[in-house]
């Protein structure tokens, strides 16, 4: 009995990797799963009908800012400049960190294309002593939707 549930277990196992490599073979030929295709939603920081809204294109001066070593208790704050490369008015819908101690600041006004606009990211270094590597989720109406950027540093 036991030998029959080790076979039949590994007969499975094997009849699954099989049928995968098979799919996975089918799928480049027929494009069984609409890699290619364009979602009709968009799941950003709101949820809407791909057609229904605009996407722009945006570029960061910078991802990562390195703020050195700071003495416990300072509050660090970078701008990071935005600027809408794009042809549709660029909407920041929110920006979240990755702590309580990391805030950002931003318009909520719509960055007409060729704009520069700054996002302003606060990190209060109380009882936060070490190397630092915190983060901010920028949601905006470009695809990909999320973009991070980065605070690292040292503090003391």
């Amino acid at each position: 009995m036991k030998n029959l549930v080790k076979k039949t277990w590994f007969q499975m196992v094997a009849g699954g990797v099989i049928i995968g490599v098979i799919l996975i073979g089918l799928d480049s030929k027929f494009n069984f799963f609409n890699r290619n295709k364009k979602p009709d939603k968009y799941n950003g920081a709101i949820e809407v009908n791909s057609n229904e809204t605009y996407f722009t294109k945006m570029e960061l001066s910078e991802a990562r800012f390195d703020f050195g070593k700071v003495k416990e208790g300072d509050t660090v704050m970078h701008e990071f400049k935005i600027k809408n490369t794009g042809d549709e008015p660029l909407l920041i819908y929110k920006a979240v960190g990755s702590c309580d101690c990391i805030v950002a600041l931003f318009t909520t006004k719509p960055v007409m294309p060729g704009a520069e606009e700054s996002i302003k990211v606060y990190f209060k270094t109380t009882g936060r002593k070490g190397e630092q590597f915190r983060t901010v989720n920028v949601h905006t109406n470009t695809d990909p939707a999320e973009n991070m950027l980065t605070l690292t540093g040292t503090v003391e």
